[in-house]
C-alpha cells in the first residue's frame, strides 16, 4: 500500500507535459472568467480532439489521471460555442470506448449535450462515416441501466422532436 502511494506522489511531483500544462491554465483561466467568450474558447481548444490524447492525459497513471474537473467544464466552456463544443465531443466519443472514468465522464457529457442539442448533435452524427456513427451510437448506449439515464431518453425525444425519427430509433435500438 505504502509503495503503491508513494507511485503516486512521485508522479504528481512530475512537472505536466506541455499539453497537460495548458490544459490545466486553461481551466485555471475559465474559472475566474466563465462567461467570457474568449476563454471559453481558449479552453475548446487547448482540449484534447483526439481520443488517444484525451486518453494520454486522463487514464489512470496519466498526468491529469480521471479527468472529471476538465470534461465537466467543457459544459461551460461550450456555453456560447455550441458547434465548437459538438465538434469536440462528436469528435471524441466517435472513437471512444465506455470505461469508467474519463471515458465515462465524456459519455455523460456527449450524451448531455445531444439532448440539449439535437439539432446540431444530428447535423454532426450525420456527417460521420457510417462505421463511426456505429460506435457513437454503442459508446452511449452502453450502460448498465438506461432507466437511470436519462440523457439517453431525452436523446430520442430530442431527434423525434426534430423529426429525426430514423436516427432515434437507431438510438432506441442500440438500449
Amino acid at each position: 500500500m505504502f509503495l503503491l502511494f508513494g507511485v503516486n506522489v512521485r508522479a504528481q511531483e512530475r512537472p505536466l507535459s506541455p499539453k497537460a500544462r495548458e490544459l490545466t491554465q486553461a481551466l485555471a483561466v475559465l474559472r475566474t472568467s466563465p462567461d467570457d467568450s474568449a476563454t471559453q474558447e481558449r479552453y475548446l481548444k487547448a482540449f484534447p480532439h483526439d481520443y488517444k490524447e484525451f486518453l494520454n492525459l486522463f487514464e489512470q497513471d496519466h498526468e491529469l489521471y480521471d479527468g472529471h474537473d476538465f470534461v465537466e467544464a467543457l459544459s461551460v466552456a461550450g456555453k456560447d460555442h455550441e458547434t465548437d463544443l459538438g465538434k469536440l465531443l462528436v469528435g471524441l466519443a466517435k472513437d471512444a470506448h465506455h470505461d469508467a472514468d474519463a471515458p465515462s465522464y465524456l459519455q455523460h457529457s456527449t450524451a448531455a449535450y445531444a439532448a440539449r442539442h439535437p439539432k446540431t448533435f444530428a447535423e454532426l452524427f450525420k456527417q460521420l462515416p457510417p462505421e463511426k456513427q456505429t460506435q457513437l451510437v454503442t459508446f452511449l448506449a452502453d450502460v448498465e441501466n438506461h432507466r437511470s439515464y436519462s440523457a439517453y431518453q431525452e436523446i430520442i425525444d430530442g431527434l423525434n422532436g426534430i423529426g429525426e425519427d430514423k436516427l432515434a430509433i437507431r438510438f432506441k435500438e442500440a438500449r
